[in-house]
């Protein structure tokens, strides 16, 4: 008897052994399954990081040797490299020209473009997006229009969409300042809520002047739509408007 109690002790000392061990393995179990989702968790945290910053480094301009390139940017009234990548104005003094490129369907705003190049190269810029300055904002950093754009010499070359200042400004401005240049404006719809549509200025050793546009629209007081004057001595001058224009000062 007393060794079927033993044995039957001993036997329940075992079980409850067991049944430990057995609890025990499932508490590892859960908390191995929890730390794999974390696990998981916090690497899907981390790629999406990685997936994300290459978006939101786009979302600015990028700076080359000769280019500037740009996505969905809300520029600053500042010269680079005062708030890069979001400054409004770029110098160069090349002896090519230098490019703006606006990505496709992108949209510049806050405070505009501009552009200058006084090493004789010129000026392009691609816009296949938009254009503007916000309503309230008066840009001065290289000029006072949306896209402001000047070169000493070579060719000044717009293509691409529209064009709006809906503050203080014009709305287009290409200035020659010397030497022998062109300028060549493909655009699409150009409107100034203050300032004047579109302004060309050139210089007597100035090649020709070539306007193609959409609508433009300068609807303040004593305000043109295009005003295109030339200085040059032998350059012609062309304007062509594929849409209504209108002007205060019409």
């Amino acid at each position: 008897m007393n060794r079927a109690q033993n044995s039957s002790g001993s036997l329940g000392k075992t079980g409850s052994i067991r049944k430990r061990k057995t609890a025990i393995r499932r508490d590892l179990q859960s908390q191995v399954s929890r730390l794999t989702l974390q696990s998981k968790v916090a690497a899907a945290t981390v790629a999406g990081v990685f997936l994300l910053a290459p978006a939101n480094a786009w979302a600015q301009c990028v700076v080359g040797a000769t280019t500037v390139t740009c996505s969905d940017t809300t520029t600053t009234n500042t010269t680079l490299p005062a708030n890069a990548p979001n400054d409004r104005n770029y110098n160069g003094s090349l002896p090519v020209p230098v490019t703006v490129t606006v990505g496709p369907g992108a949209t510049v705003n806050g405070n505009g473009i501009a552009v200058s190049n006084i090493g004789g190269g010129g000026v392009t810029v691609t816009n296949n997006g938009t254009i503007s300055v916000d309503a309230g904002n008066t840009p001065t950093a290289g000029g006072t229009a949306a896209l402001a754009v000047s070169a000493l010499g070579g060719p000044i070359v717009y293509t691409g969409g529209d064009i709006t200042n809906n503050g203080s400004g014009n709305a287009f401005d290409a200035t020659q300042t010397g030497g022998a240049g062109s300028v060549s404006i493909t655009a699409g719809n150009i409107s100034a809520a203050s300032g004047q549509g579109v302004l060309v200025r050139d210089v007597a050793t100035s090649t020709g002047i070539s306007v193609t546009t959409g609508a433009v629209t300068a609807l303040t007081a004593g305000k043109n739509a295009i005003d295109v004057q030339s200085q040059s001595l032998t350059g012609n001058v062309t304007e062509v408007a594929n849409g209504n224009i209108q002007a205060g000062n019409a």
